[in-house]
């Protein structure tokens, strides 16, 4: 059973005669949560609260829990005033690290504390452990990840900076990690070298971290158009090893549209997967035209060349840590799908890739108009086979009056939790 969060968000306010208490809501599209028996959604399991960084009460519960591929809902309560929405930042299994800013009476809004809490998601023993502040202020919640071994968890963030090499007598980039330790409760800053190799991909500034994930307890930061940075956070001395991801072309960040849409990495079985959604945007490493265009992102493939838009997944082969691909479907093969031409779906580019995580052929993506406010469709693709197994109209379970629309936000995947006795494409 699997389950993915992403990022979303609606608050609602109820008065009250001391200080206002806000809810809001984190949607989490869960991709192969199993339905009770008999039943559609489950509606909560009981919240587990702490207390943020201005001794506020912050409340966390699971909400609509549904059946592959619908989606579900964390919700958060405090009575704090929150100054930016609070976030699914990343995932480690049941782990859930989410991020809000809430304002302090007299600091510059810039100086706000970054709350962090780690909320495992589980219905019979749910809990809830607020970080420390981070040491730097300027800490982003994109760029933070979670990883798990045992009862340890290490929380971990990455940016990078040029600074002034005296020797060299130049700029050059380095990486800076603030990494929290669930053993001693701090946070502490290593200053990582880049593993810059132009050879395989990555070169000086041009690295940009589009999400995180957790892979057998290393953290791993991904950026769509280079490949991973991983790191076994849990080493006395840890440093960043570089990985490429196959077939696709190094794309400076000034041309980098929005790869999430397209491209996703995740577990599956164990085993890291990746996906790419070829719609015809990028040039492929073997192209020798650098005056494709990007093209718009309301850009759909029937548009570009239907005949070249494809869906292509590897695996990484440990422990080698080598690519091998796996499968590739064409974008007119799935259009031919008897299912597929008798329904309403629209023929257009599948976009937010999911990888199912107990089924290695098995992908949910999100289909809709080229419009911003068109109807959503979630379907779910076996690769191996090459069939569509099923449709749905996607349902916004917090946003009634856009109830079809998808967010255009990422989901991050994650297994929540197990109900014993039912099946995962249940």
């Amino acid at each position: 059973m699997d389950s993915a969060a992403h990022c979303g968000l609606r608050s609602r306010r109820h008065g009250q005669r001391r200080r206002r208490k806000s809810s809001h809501w984190s949607r989490v599209g869960v991709v192969g949560y199993p339905r009770r028996p008999g039943g559609s959604r489950r509606e909560h399991h009981r919240p587990r609260g702490r207390q943020d960084n201005n001794g506020r009460d912050a409340r966390f519960s699971l909400r609509c829990l549904a059946a592959p591929p619908a989606a579900s809902c964390v919700q958060l309560d405090t009575d704090d005033e929150v100054f930016r929405k609070p976030d699914i930042a990343s995932a480690a299994g049941d782990l859930l690290l989410i991020h809000m800013v809430v304002a302090v009476k007299g600091v510059y809004y810039m100086k706000y504390p970054h709350n962090f809490f780690v909320y495992k998601a589980d219905p019979d023993l749910p809990w809830a452990l607020p970080l420390p502040p981070p040491r730097d202020v300027m800490v982003r919640p994109e760029l933070t990840g979670i990883a798990r071994r045992g009862e340890e968890f290490p929380v971990a963030h990455l940016m990078t900076w040029d600074v002034h090499d005296h020797a060299a007598m130049r700029r050059v980039e380095v990486a800076m990690v603030q990494l929290y330790s669930s053993a001693t409760g701090r946070w502490e800053t290593k200053r990582l070298a880049m593993p810059l190799d132009p050879d395989k991909g990555l070169d000086e500034f041009e690295w940009e971290t589009d999400t995180v994930i957790s892979f057998h307890g290393l953290v791993c930061w991904v950026d769509y158009h280079h490949g991973i940075l991983y790191c076994d956070v849990f080493s006395p001395d840890p440093e960043l090893v570089f990985l490429r991801f196959p077939g696709i072309e190094m794309l400076p960040g000034s041309r980098r549209g929005i790869p999430t849409r397209y491209r996703t990495v995740s577990i599956c079985c164990g085993r890291l997967k990746f996906v790419d959604v070829d719609n015809g945007q990028f040039w492929s490493t073997d192209s020798d035209d650098d005056d494709v265009s990007i093209g718009s992102e309301d850009d759909v493939c029937i548009e570009i060349d239907a005949s070249g838009c494809s869906v292509r997944t590897w695996t990484l082969k440990m422990p080698e840590f080598e690519w091998e691909e796996e499968a590739s479907l064409l974008l007119p093969e799935l259009w031919s799908l008897p299912v597929f031409r008798d329904s309403a779906l629209p023929r257009t580019v599948p976009t937010y890739p999911m990888v199912s995580l107990h089924e290695a052929d098995v992908l949910h993506f999100v289909l809709k108009g080229p419009g911003l406010f068109y109807e959503a469709w979630m379907i779910t693709v076996d690769m191996k086979t090459k069939l569509l197994r099923q449709h749905m109209l996607y349902e916004n379970p917090i946003e009634v009056d856009l109830i079809n629309v998808f967010p255009e936000c990422p989901m991050i995947c994650s297994e929540i939790v197990k109900w014993p006795n039912i099946s995962a494409d249940s």
